[in-house]
């Protein structure tokens, strides 16, 4: 079996389950490409972090409620 074989297989098997098939290499550079990831990596750190402030403040309140 060679690469072709395995590629039209997988094309076949995309196909019938409904997904389409990317037949070029697309538009988008890859430097832009790797600029649109960073940012959106960005973006998740801050909610991340946020969010561990708010559980952070969350379990600080706790822990004085049970002192209390």
């Amino acid at each position: 079996m060679y690469m072709k074989d395995w590629i039209s297989r997988l094309d076949t098997i995309l196909s019938m389950n409904g997904r389409e098939l990317l037949n070029n290499a697309g538009k988008i550079s890859h430097q832009i490409a790797k600029e649109k990831s960073e940012l959106e990596y960005q973006k998740f750190k801050e909610e991340r972090k946020e969010h561990q402030k708010y559980q952070n403040l969350k379990e600080l309140e706790d822990d004085i409620n049970r002192l209390k």
